[in-house]
């Protein structure tokens, strides 16, 4: 913390000169304006970091980032996309996707195309990531100083999950970062917080709820942490902002699927009751833990003894976390992303206890005759080097090397695609037998052209007169006329001279477990009639 006592005593022994209103203003905006700038530096490093994995060495994570929303949203700007069966049964809500299609037309105001739209969607998700930062600096900075508060939330803005997962487009990421701001409302410095904080409050957890009611356990937690003494000061406000943000998702389900709040029951009639989410694969109830634990190894001794410091200070976000890993848990089909918001909560606590050892360190420090100041730089210093060593370590380390080259290749060949000369359709194959999931749909090739994903040797001969280029990972049959033109690590760009013959395009996937509603989901697709035509040419 800066150390303004000596101001004080040259401010009461001057202050019957006159001088006195001369001297405060001096200090306190220059303690001012270092915050702000310390708090702008770890904003912009949390953006460009969060903007590497997605921009720059571009990944996919989960089909889900692109089919759930970015591919949506480029349906809604440009009027072409593929449509999956979510959103032909309308269990998507259209909160996510919309958003991302207003990010996606501001974008057109500076240019068009991926090229453009894409970086400028993950420099806004990649923003709202930064709030856990912000909101770990200003926890620690009233806690244990600006020194500890710079060092805690630079731990929060380079922590690797946080920077793999944090500016995609996922409902979980987007809820986790409006959890940690709600939290942050609730448990500031105030502790009687103002109405209109708790009634923000209560509008960013109805938010978090509709776009991840798994959530809704953790949500009840920290709206009821405060002692039951305080619920009657605290709750009306709480639960009118959670109302409000209920009212408004309902009135965007009506408006979009018909029915207020039907993408929440149907998503839990079709995944849960009829079993439509097992179908894509199930995992043991320890699998969150085992793959944390792979993940960071030996660094976890450190991480778990700054996140139980930090505990300290704010339990209930310890507990949240425990309750959404335990929820999660509880699902037998399980998603490394799906416990996103809880890595969120524990990596803010793993930045509030690096807060706690910087101010033990800087007091031991002074102790020795150091200055406050330079003590708190130096042991800020110190403890970032070493934090920022592990988590370097865990970033190159075999686990997340894995998923920062997801489909990396295969994002580049469909770049390169869509810089090509004209083309009049697009094939994709490979050994997966479901490749429109892993080239980004339009949104990343951002050409109108009929697209064809055969599964096997038989169907590419069938399918090959409709396409002239070819992104495979497998070679096609020479018979076929394909030249390689480019290759991306094992993902290839292939052409063949001529024109195509039009074929209709293969249906999107439909799981076995809902095949009795296929026929039906044209008119349960989650668009009004007269959009429900912009779908994939």
């Amino acid at each position: 913390m800066v150390d303004i006592s000596g101001v004080r005593r040259f401010v009461r022994s001057v202050s019957a000169t006159g001088v006195r209103a001369k001297t405060l203003p001096v200090r306190w905006p220059a303690e001012r304006q270092l915050t702000a700038t310390f708090l702008l530096l770890l904003v912009l490093l949390a953006v460009a970091l969060r903007l590497v994995p997605i921009v720059f060495v571009p990944s996919l994570n989960w089909g889900d980032e692109i089919f759930q929303a970015t591919e949506q949203a480029h349906r809604l700007v440009y009027g072409y996309g593929l449509v999956p069966w979510e959103f032909q049964l309308g269990m998507r809500s259209w909160l996510l996707p919309g958003t991302v299609a207003a990010v996606m037309q501001l974008a057109r105001l500076v240019g068009d195309g991926p090229e453009i739209y894409l970086p400028v969607i993950a420099a806004a998700f990649g923003l709202l990531a930064s709030m856990p930062v912000v909101c770990c600096f200003l926890w620690a900075r009233r806690w244990y100083g600006l020194a500890a508060a710079f060092a805690g939330a630079a731990f929060v803005a380079m922590a690797p999950e946080l920077v793999y997962f944090g500016a995609r487009t996922f409902t979980e990421t987007v809820a986790a970062h409006l959890l940690v701001i709600a939290c942050f409302l609730l448990y500031s410095a105030d502790p009687a917080p103002s109405r209109r904080r708790l009634f923000a409050a209560g509008i960013l957890l109805g938010f978090v709820c509709l776009l991840r009611i798994h959530l809704a356990p953790a949500v009840m937690l920290v709206a009821l942490w405060a002692q039951p003494s305080l619920w009657r000061a605290r709750l009306p406000a709480l639960v009118a902002g959670g109302l409000l943000a209920t009212a408004f998702g309902a009135v965007v389900d009506w408006l979009t699927l018909g029915y207020p709040l039907v993408s929440l029951w149907r998503n839990v009639l079709f995944n849960v009751v009829d079993g439509v989410s097992t179908g894509f694969g199930t995992e043991p109830w320890n699998y969150y833990l085992l793959g944390e634990a792979a993940l960071w190894g030996s660094a976890g001794l450190f991480v778990l003894l700054a996140v139980l410091l930090g505990a300290q200070r704010l339990p209930h976000l310890l507990a949240a976390a425990i309750i959404i890993v335990a929820v999660h848990s509880g699902f037998a089909h399980k998603e490394y992303r799906f416990i996103y918001p809880a890595v969120v909560l524990v990596m803010v606590l793993a930045g509030l206890g690096i807060g706690q050892l910087t101010q033990w360190a800087a007091d031991w420090v002074t102790r020795q005759g150091v200055g406050r100041q330079v003590a708190g730089a130096l042991c800020a210093m110190l403890l970032m080097a070493y934090s920022g060593g592990l988590m370097f370590q865990v970033w190159t380390g075999e686990t997340m090397v894995h998923l920062r080259s997801r489909v990396h290749d295969n994002l580049l060949a469909a770049a390169y695609v869509r810089q090509m000369p004209a083309f009049c359709g697009l094939g994709l194959y490979g050994a997966e037998g479901r490749d429109w999931v892993m080239y980004g749909g339009y949104s990343y090739v951002h050409r109108p052209v009929p697209m064809y994903w055969p599964e096997d040797e038989a169907e590419l001969a069938a399918a090959s007169p409709a396409f002239d280029t070819l992104l495979y990972t497998v070679p096609p049959a020479p018979q076929l006329g394909f030249e390689t033109v480019a290759c991306f690590g094992e993902t290839c760009v292939a052409r063949r001279p001529g024109g195509c013959i039009a074929q209709p395009m293969p249906p999107m996937p439909f799981p076995e477990a809902l095949r009795g509603l296929e026929a039906r989901s044209a008119r349960l697709e989650s668009l009004p009639a007269r959009l429900r035509q912009n779908a994939a040419p």
